[in-house]
């Protein structure tokens, strides 16, 4: 079957077996192209496939009408590829700036803006961005950890809880709240408290 013929097949069916032709043919030449233009890393160039494949289950009955999906597919893989690097840039940017010892007493001032809206704000959050950040921020484990935890590799994770954490500080500027030095930093500094002895010894 053609790709047409099998896109229509999904797009009418949403045949699973048609759609797994379709990887099957065109996998090797996304990743490969997204692998190229990630700069070589292997782990971002599967989030490439898995968002260029995304969208060609999403835009199904669009794109049957093509007859072949190759030209579609490569150019997608490009443009997908360069939203991730970017994405990944921002990443790092903010887990330098999240690495450096930030002022105590900016830290003090911003929580005390934080601290009477963060656990309201945390709840208007989908529960997979919550528990996001409360792994990173509140519990402190790595990026591999909360992957295991939520079935991602580490850079799906990581790439999770960035956009956790851009939908919190979304709700915050809403409220008027802002912070001059980092949120993950005042959130990690001040979210959990060391709690003192709840039950007496047996």
């Amino acid at each position: 079957m053609s790709d047409s013929e099998l896109l229509t097949r999904f797009a009418r069916s949403r045949s699973e077996d048609a759609f797994a032709e379709l990887v099957r043919r065109h996998v090797n030449l996304v990743y490969s192209a997204a692998l190229r233009q990630v700069g070589g890393d292997g782990h971002l160039a599967q989030d490439v496939a898995q968002t260029v494949f995304s969208d060609l289950a999403r835009k199904a009955p669009a794109l049957a009408r093509r007859a072949t999906l190759t030209g579609w597919l490569y150019t997608s893989a490009r443009f997908a590829a360069a939203k991730t690097v970017r994405s990944e840039h921002r990443r790092r940017d903010r887990e330098e700036q999240f690495m450096r010892e930030p002022n105590d007493a900016a830290l003090e001032t911003d929580w005390e803006q934080l601290r009477p809206v963060l656990d309201e704000l945390m709840h208007q959050l989908q529960e997979t961005d919550r528990e996001a950040i409360l792994l990173r921020y509140f519990e402190n484990q790595p990026f591999a950890e909360i992957g295991a935890r939520c079935g991602l590799n580490e850079n799906a994770a990581r790439m999770r809880v960035d956009r956790a954490l851009e939908k919190l500080r979304g709700l915050l500027a809403r409220r008027g709240v802002t912070t001059a030095t980092a949120l993950a930093s005042v959130i990690s500094a001040h979210a959990v408290q060391a709690a003192p002895p709840v039950w007496p010894p047996c």
